[in-house]
């Protein structure tokens, strides 16, 4: 939009979504189909160009024509098997080269050192016992990554034998930028942070997901009562991961 002052004409962007990023939603052996639907349905409610590719796809450099690719829940070594070394290498060389990375449960954990190494530690098992259900998490408001000073301080989020991210070295962890955390621990349960010139989001819980809403093209936990909405705040953090990205 174009705004006259004075003499001069400003240009000024305004925050309507996404426009124009290109989402590559990962769907193959393995994934979680609900996962993946919510997912792709809620990069296209922000205005994306969301689209399913598969390993095969990744392995021939389909990620070349994206901004952002996302890997949904479901197991990380089937993940990490039916890529094969070609596709893990593929996903690596477009972060490191200036793409974005977003995960969720196993898909997080597809990130970390456990496999693709986007972030420099690993996975924690369940911190609030076994099976799902609905949790409140704290948002990181002094983010000093996304801003999300805006954000509720909490957000009841789907919990699915949820962890946290940790890692051993100090200095590395310092860089890295919570989202969320957890009420039992104070531990992330969202964080961002960045590989080569590219950006990384992982979530353990899944934020994806709208309960009692037929808009995220999902049913598995239709069941719950939850009135919280997280793509808002997913929006926010998918911006930061295009904007930060070289």
């Amino acid at each position: 939009m174009l705004f006259a002052v004075g003499s001069l004409t400003l240009a000024i962007r305004l925050p309507t979504g996404m426009e124009g990023v290109r989402v590559a939603v990962y769907k193959d052996s393995g994934v979680l189909p609900d996962s993946a639907s919510a997912l792709l349905n809620m990069f296209r409610w922000m205005n994306a160009e969301a689209n399913y590719v598969n390993a095969t796809e990744i392995q021939q450099g389909v990620l070349d024509d994206y901004d952002i690719v996302v890997f949904p829940s479901g197991p990380a070594n089937e993940y990490s098997g039916t890529l094969g070394i070609a596709g893990r290498n593929a996903v690596r060389n477009f972060v490191a080269r200036g793409g974005s990375y977003f995960g969720i449960c196993g898909g997080s954990e597809f990130g970390t050192n456990s496999y693709l190494g986007l972030f420099n530690g690993y996975a924690s098992g369940a911190v609030n016992g076994s099976g799902t259900k609905i949790i409140p998490l704290i948002v990181n408001i002094k983010s000093t990554g996304p801003d999300l000073s805006q954000e509720p301080l909490t957000y009841n989020i789907l919990y699915w034998n949820s962890g946290y991210f940790y890692s051993s070295n100090t200095t590395y962890m310092s860089t890295v930028i919570p989202v969320t955390f957890y009420t039992q621990n104070n531990k992330p349960g969202m964080i961002v942070c960045t590989y080569g010139i590219g950006t990384v989001f992982l979530s353990f819980p899944h934020p994806e997901y709208e309960e009692g809403s037929t808009r995220d093209g999902a049913e598995q936990f239709d069941y719950y009562n939850d009135p919280d909405s997280e793509w808002g705040l997913l929006m926010k953090v998918s911006l930061w991961l295009v904007e930060t990205s070289q």
